[in-house]
């Protein structure tokens, strides 16, 4: 199967949490959006022989728009016409976007309490499902979205991930609170737009608490760090999680990246991931991350890294039905 292969470009300028939209939290902070120059970042993409980018939209509660009690109430109209404008982008420059909602770890790492408290009261969680899950899905073009992903590594919030640098004060949620967050937020999507592949990403080890935490998930993301960038079959994770309905789903690698201590041949494996998720029938993968590690964002205008060249290179050279062998 030749998947759809792209890179990570989670958010605009190094702007995390106001890249596209202002944020509620920091009043004081603008939103960094620049329209033509955000459109750079798909061309580079495309350029490079990838298909597709990752991009995060409410990382940091972005976007998010609350009362003075602190209930979330809306998304900010600014969100929704950057989203369309990017959509505008990716179809002149010929890539889809898997657009990804909330980023868990910026509750666990910049005590973010408008994230945790979407994921921990129940409430919370529903009014985001109805006033920004829902408004974005609405809007989503078919001919760009791959999908929209509820969650960026839930798990960050749970006692599975004692070692993550931990600024919150805020205790520790449960899988199930993860679990119903994700799954209010995929009903009112799906409500929208019936077709629309609704999902979590979560790094593989924790795939088979998220897939129990009752989300409900329409497909598989697993996020991979692998030193000889490989990544699991489709039958590894069934077997793993204990649920052959895996056998069955789009699998997607939303994250394919280099361990923090990195091997000798680092970071020149990150290549082998565009083979591994042809040869294993992912529907979709991404590397981790455009820019810095494709391309050179430190000069203008900003040239391929030696690793682009070589990821250039490669998928230059790839059969039509992907990489087999």
């Amino acid at each position: 199967m030749r998947s759809l292969l792209g890179a990570n470009l989670p958010y605009f300028f190094g702007s995390y949490a106001h890249d596209l939209a202002t944020n509620a939290r920091f009043a004081d902070w603008p939103c960094d959006f620049r329209d033509a120059a955000a459109y750079g970042p798909l061309l580079e993409t495309r350029a490079l022989g990838l298909e597709a980018v990752r991009i995060w939209l409410c990382e940091g509660a972005e976007g998010v728009e609350i009362d003075k009690q602190g209930r979330v109430t809306g998304v900010q109209r600014i969100l929704l016409d950057r989203i369309k404008q990017l959509e505008e982008g990716a179809l002149v420059a010929g890539v889809r976007i898997y657009f990804t909602l909330l980023d868990a770890n910026s509750a666990l790492r910049d005590n973010d309490e408008i994230t945790y408290s979407i994921f921990a009261d129940a409430d919370q969680a529903k009014r985001f499902a109805e006033h920004v899950a829902a408004p974005i899905a609405k809007i989503l073009d078919p001919r760009v979205t791959i999908g929209l992903e509820i969650a960026n590594e839930p798990e960050t919030l749970t006692t599975d991930c004692p070692d993550e640098p931990n600024t919150s004060k805020s205790p520790p949620l449960s899988w199930e609170a993860m679990g119903r967050t994700i799954a209010f937020a995929r009903g009112a999507a799906m409500a929208e737009r019936a077709d629309l592949l609704v999902t979590a990403g979560t790094t593989h080890v924790f795939l088979p608490k998220l897939w129990q935490s009752g989300a409900e998930l329409s497909a598989v993301d697993i996020h991979f760090y692998h030193a000889g960038g490989g990544l699991p079959s489709r039958q590894d994770l069934a077997t793993y999680v204990g649920d052959p309905r895996i056998l069955e789903l789009p699998l997607i690698a939303g994250e394919c990246g280099i361990p923090k201590v990195p091997g000798p041949d680092e970071p020149f494996s990150l290549l082998n991931f565009i083979f591994s998720a042809d040869r294993n029938d992912y529907q979709a993968a991404f590397l981790w991350k455009l820019e810095g590690d494709l391309i050179n964002s430190s000069y203008k205008p900003r040239p391929p890294t030696e690793l682009g060249l070589a990821l250039r290179d490669a998928l230059g050279k790839r059969p039509i039905d992907g990489f087999t062998r």
